[in-house]
């Protein structure tokens, strides 16, 4: 519970922060003023579900994120309120979490998706308002589109700088390769950070789409490729180069025009071609790839949205993910309706929030929540017995609002506490007493939370450590591929797909006390695996014979790798595609050579 529950040190999102204050506020102290407390806490209600979706930094990316999941909600909540009093009601509700599951395995944006679905669908089947039925989802949408319009309007003043901050700090990172006292420990650990910047780079610019990402990716992929290499071999740039490489990143962050003076001269082959790697990150055309594959892992815009989804529908995972969460939902349904405990929803919402795969193991994640809504139900249960009109109640809530995204860095219990002060002070300022509803509040959490844990856990207990398995495979896949002829020029897929491993692992630490031992053994396999993947790409191509035998040992590593597994073949919905190469010959030897399987093990 410490290590569940300890604070994380990030920096808060300032603006998101107050457009949730601005957003929530506004709405419900409008409902006041005008005698319709329930229309206007059904319209904060709507601005709260676009706030857990203001995640994203860049412009482009966060209309994906905060635009789909409220068009995915409306819906949710304009089904189930016509569903109602039908022989169907009982059923929607866990065939919506089937179809959830599913979604939650497209990535971060589609588990947001998600979760809006469900949230907005029983939000509006639990707070009836008079008139038609398409009045809730209406509202909601409104308080949706209240925060998701200041969140893009920004756009028109700020725009590109985002994208900017991010380029700039992979060449910072670049730079921190390429110094000298880089050699060794600190060398691997500023490989590994400026392997998840470019990571967080690739993503958004598959997302968003942005232009500017579009034109200095490429660039930037191939120098951090070859900066990678020279970090692995020990080899550091002359300082010449090093600074450059910083002055370049503080003029991308700045946002000013590129300088035409020449690269300062290298002391050999490595320096020229860090020169032509850097002159091409930074000035996009410059010619530096010419020849060869114009990022690693090819495309990097490839695998959009219609060959994931396909990729994610024909996995059988996929749908035994939708099953789980539709389970976990039955189950909370049944004990709340089971023990009649008012606002029942409130049980299904905590399986709502916990059921993401996209951000660690359930049972970390319940337990942060039961944490969370325990201290808001304290601090609420506080305030509310201390008494006080409508309007200290609605400053209370526009300050627990404002804390909900900027809490999302420090945790998710702090961010649970705020979300559980929310829905006691709205729930108060409708008209429905809020102090007797404190227990039963934190007995539907207690009810989600297990459900969730029993549906989810159990059922699929290694499902975390799977996924690191299968993402480990891949990588050693690549660096065999990038070892074979005609070599690509730069091959940082394999380093993408650790660094997507290593995200997953980081997810997965927070596993309960009784997995800690297979914990430490994963972050053993991760390390073997980042040493081999970089002596494999450190070789040249005229070690011939190291070369045969370091193909062999990663052919077996990858062997290892799918006992583990279980399962073969790619990961579906792969964020890094495999380098593509003129002829199919050595994608057809990997093929076969992954089928035979190795007399021996790594120890």
């Amino acid at each position: 519970m410490r290590q569940t529950c300890a604070p994380k040190r990030r920096p808060a999102l300032p603006s998101a922060a107050w457009r949730s204050l601005l957003a929530v506020t506004a709405s419900t102290g409008l409902g006041l003023l005008v005698g319709r407390p329930a229309e206007g806490v059904m319209v904060a209600l709507g601005a709260l579900s676009a706030v857990l979706t203001d995640v994203a930094v860049a412009y482009r990316h966060r209309a994906v994120t905060m635009l789909v999941p409220q068009l995915l909600g409306v819906a949710g909540a304009f089904a189930t309120l016509t569903a109602e009093g039908t022989a169907v009601a009982p059923y929607l509700l866990p065939a919506l979490g089937v179809l959830a599951g599913v979604l939650a395995r497209l990535g971060p944006e589609g588990s947001l998706g998600a979760m809006i679905l469900l949230m907005d669908a029983q939000v509006a089947l639990d707070l009836p308002l008079p008139g038609p039925r398409w009045l809730p989802p209406a509202l909601m949408l409104l308080g949706g589109l209240s925060v998701v319009a200041p969140a893009l309007a920004g756009r028109l003043f700020f725009r590109g700088r985002a994208e900017r901050a991010l380029l700039a700090q992979c060449l910072a990172g670049c730079a921190a390769v390429l110094e000298p006292e880089a050699a060794g420990p600190a060398g691997a650990a500023r490989r590994r950070a400026l392997h998840d910047l470019l990571e967080r780079a690739r993503h958004t610019g598959a997302i968003g789409g942005s232009a500017l990402l579009a034109r200095h990716l490429p660039g930037l992929l191939a120098l951090a490729g070859t900066a990678s290499s020279s970090g692995a071999l020990g080899l550091a740039a002359v300082p010449a180069l090093v600074g450059r490489l910083r002055a370049e990143a503080v003029r991308v962050a700045a946002g000013r025009p590129a300088p035409e003076p020449a690269w300062p001269p290298g002391r050999g082959p490595l320096d020229e071609r860090l020169a032509r790697a850097a002159r091409a990150a930074v000035l996009p055309g410059a010619g530096a790839l010419t020849g060869a594959e114009p990022a690693a892992g090819g495309d990097w815009r490839a695998g959009r949205l219609r060959a994931v989804a396909r990729a994610v529908l024909a996995d059988p995972q996929s749908w035994w993910c939708g099953l789980r969460v539709g389970l976990a939902l039955l189950l909370a349904g049944a004990a709340a309706a089971y023990f009649d405990l008012p606002h029942p929803y409130w049980a299904v919402l905590n399986v709502t929030f916990v059921c993401r795969p996209d951000v660690g193991p359930v049972t970390g994640r319940a337990l942060e929540r039961f944490c969370g809504t325990a201290l808001g139900v304290l601090c609420s249960g506080l305030v509310l017995a201390c008494g006080g009109t409508d309007w200290v109640l609605l400053a209370v809530l526009a300050l627990a609002a404002g804390l909900v995204p900027a809490l999302s860095g420090t945790g998710y219990l702090y961010q649970a506490a705020a979300l559980a002060t929310v829905v006691l002070m709205v729930t108060q300022i409708a008209g429905d007493p809020a102090l007797p509803l404190l227990l039963p509040n934190l007995a539907c959490c207690a009810i989600g939370c297990l459900a969730a844990v029993l549906a989810c856990e159990l059922a699929g207990p290694r499902h975390r450590q799977l996924a690191v398995a299968r993402r480990l495979a891949v990588a050693v896949e690549q660096a065999t591929l990038a070892l074979t002829p005609p070599r690509p020029r730069t091959a940082l897929a394999p380093y993408l797909q650790l660094a997507v491993a290593r995200a997953e692992f980081e997810r997965a630490r927070r596993e309960p006390p009784w997995r800690q031992g297979a914990t430490d053994r994963w972050a053993a396999l991760i390390e073997e695996v980042e040493r081999t993947v970089d002596g494999a790409l450190a070789l040249t191509p005229a070690d011939h014979h190291h070369v045969d035998r370091t193909r062999h040992h990663l052919h077996r590593l990858a062997d290892r790798l799918h006992r583990l597994d279980g399962r073969r073949g790619p990961l579906p919905a792969d964020p890094v595609p495999a380098p593509r190469y003129g002829a199919e010959g050595p994608r057809r030897k990997l093929k076969s050579l992954r089928h035979q399987r190795g007399r021996a093990v790594l120890g």
